[in-house]
């Protein structure tokens, strides 16, 4: 194979390219965190794929097996290149570093020196599918990612579909072609692409920041598309029943963006203001602020800045302390089956005189309650 071949890898056919000739995909949905990685060059980018990717075990595969060129890079590009990979860019940085040792120690990432030729030589002309356009690859990347072997978290693989949903939907794209061609259900792409534009138009509006949120690492974006699943958060949101099925870019009434804002606030909390997320895991507490989203008393704490539970406690609160007094009598009862077992130790007898007056204080609010509901039944 000439080097002119080489260079000129046949769209639509599995070719070989020169390894030289490969560029990042600067807009890889992979990079799609929820926080800002720069991208200007390619100690950056690695650095970011370091992050998310586990490159540094990919780099001692490589230098240790050699390079495997079974699955074709997916590439797009002019003739004669250079052609960006569009499916592939955590095995091009891989080969980029073992390439160019000067660029391992830029990205502090360990390779051997020298590397081995027969590693080098490994990976000088790479096995390539090259395509007409980037969007003629997106089934395949979609699926591979998505539903498929190596999956991306969900916040890429929303940010995939909607972008892929966003360039196609004016030629007649719709939510279910996407589906059947990522092997998800419509329900999930739906959510995905939903919560996305939902999401984007919060940002657009400086109603919230991801990279506001209080909690570091990835960004937690189940926790939103989970809740616009329960209809508390789409009353909320001003959204209606089915309100995804054919989703606006602007989803959010001007009369609903200030409750967006407030609520996404409580989802992620916010670095800047020092204030921490109410949704510690999505259960229980994604379905106790639903529910305080419903009660103006639960909502009047939760902007007092109150915990979840005190705000949860204005709906649930009878009920809670129903089951409290359930636990208690069972504690009870089991220590006194236990109460023949006691050693005499002065300091327990205390503590069980704390619990006598924690007992006669409960006793006490409840006789209360109860003379009270008495009057008012004959007034």
């Amino acid at each position: 194979m000439t080097d002119s071949i080489q260079n000129l890898p046949t769209i639509g056919q599995v070719s070989k390219v020169a390894f030289a000739d490969l560029r990042f995909d600067r807009s890889n949905p992979r990079l799609m965190t929820g926080d800002e990685w720069s991208v200007s060059d390619d100690v950056a980018l690695i650095n970011a794929y370091r992050e998310i990717a586990a490159l540094d075990e990919l780099v001692l595969s490589i230098a240790t097996n050699g390079y495997l060129n079974l699955e074709p890079l997916i590439i797009h590009g002019d003739d004669g290149g250079p052609y960006t990979v569009l499916e592939g860019n955590r095995r091009l940085a891989a080969m980029k570093l073992l390439a160019d040792s000067e660029l391992a120690r830029a990205c502090k990432i360990s390779v051997p020196n020298p590397v081995p030729a027969a590693v080098i030589d490994s990976f000088r002309l790479v096995l390539v599918f090259r395509v007409k356009d980037p969007s003629d690859a997106e089934a395949f990347i979609g699926f591979k990612h998505i539903n498929g072997p190596q999956r991306w978290d969900a916040y890429a693989k929303a940010r995939f579909v909607a972008q892929w949903y966003r360039k196609g939907r004016a030629n007649g794209l719709t939510i279910d072609q996407i589906a059947r061609q990522t092997g998800d259900t419509n329900d999930t792409v739906r959510s995905y692409i939903g919560s996305i534009f939902v999401l984007d138009q919060a940002e657009r509006e400086g109603l919230f920041e991801i990279k506001d949120r209080f909690n570091k690492g990835k960004f937690a974006f189940s926790h939103l598309y989970t809740a616009l699943d329960r209809p508390e958060y789409r009353n909320f949101f001003g959204l209606s029943l089915g309100w995804n099925n054919d989703p606006s870019e602007k989803p959010i009434s001007d009369g609903s963006k200030s409750h967006v804002g407030e609520t996404l606030r409580y989802i992620y909390g916010s670095k800047r203001d020092k204030v921490k997320p109410l949704v510690q895991s999505q259960n229980p507490h994604l379905a106790q602020l639903a529910r305080c989203l419903t009660s103006e008393r639960s909502l009047l704490r939760l902007r007092a800045g109150e915990p979840l539970a005190n705000a949860f406690a204005e709906i649930e609160g009878g009920t809670m302390f129903n089951q409290a007094l359930g636990e208690l009598m069972a504690k009870a009862e089991k220590a006194l089956s236990l109460a023949t077992k006691f050693d005499g130790n002065p300091e327990l007898l205390n503590f069980a005189g704390e619990i006598k007056l924690k007992v006669m204080t409960i006793e006490n609010i409840m006789s209360t309650k109860v003379s009270q509901l008495s009057t008012s039944k004959r007034d």
